[in-house]
């Protein structure tokens, strides 16, 4: 279902808010690509990487960061305005490695929400599953991305197997419905893939977290927090990421 432009007009007059995974997000022609089971239709360089995706029992996209510490979006597990810490969340499974019609290789448990938030700084979770996946992706907390650098995102959109969202890049934070505090892009996505790991495309790190984006007749832009954002990167680093 498509937002028009008076809707986020009145949205953003009272106060900015975060949109809600139920508008398509496929901007401009449809780039999704439903990934292979041996990930032999993707660049070679992520093949290794394609384990460290799983899909929430709650629909949502999650990605392993090591030592069974998962990214994903706040709205996924509840989040509020003021941050939440030490949370249990075993009603929360991810299933990991779901490619084509190929199975999940692993189901963890979600054992606590370590920190989640979601305001107009940032819409992050951490949790801390298990079992612990063999693959993960590093956090980049060593330099703020900028405009122009390239991205690429893997998510499980409509609740479907990983597809891959092809490349794009970090916009100028230009776009008047979405906070400049977030990552602006236009990476293909769709419900489903809120809490998809954001990486660079070059040193293959997270620099992000998909949150969501917005459609109109005539434009469409997706957002997602920053790794650095503050308080998310106090949470990494207190868990022993630098």
């Amino acid at each position: 279902m498509k937002e028009n432009k008076i809707i986020f007009a009145l949205f953003f007059c009272f106060s900015f808010k975060l949109f809600a995974e139920t508008a398509d997000k496929i901007i401009g022609k449809n780039d999704l690509v439903e990934v292979n089971i041996d990930g032999s239709n993707i660049p070679l360089k992520y093949k290794n990487l394609l384990d460290a995706f799983g899909q929430t029992s709650e629909v949502c996209t999650a990605t392993h960061i090591g030592n069974g510490y998962v990214i994903t979006a706040g709205h996924c597990f509840w989040a509020t305005e003021v941050l939440m810490e030490h949370v249990a969340c075993n009603s929360t499974q991810i299933s990991w490695g779901v490619r084509a019609d190929k199975k999940a290789n692993l189901i963890s448990q979600c054992i606590e929400i370590v920190a989640a938030q979601r305001n107009k700084f940032g819409d992050f979770a951490v949790i801390k599953v298990a079992p612990i996946p063999d693959v993960f992706i590093l956090p980049d907390l060593t330099q703020y991305p900028v405009p122009s650098d390239v991205i690429t995102i893997f998510s499980h959109p409509d609740g479907l197997p990983l597809h891959w969202s092809s490349s794009c890049q970090i916009e100028k934070a230009v776009d008047p419905h979405i906070s400049k505090e977030f990552i602006q892009h236009q990476c293909d996505t769709n419900p489903g893939s809120s809490g998809a790991a954001i990486i660079n495309a070059n040193s293959l790190k997270i620099i992000g977290i998909h949150d969501g984006g917005y459609v109109t007749s005539d434009h469409g832009m997706n957002y997602g927090t920053y790794i650095m954002q503050p308080q998310l990167m106090a949470v990494l680093k207190e868990l022993g990421f630098n």
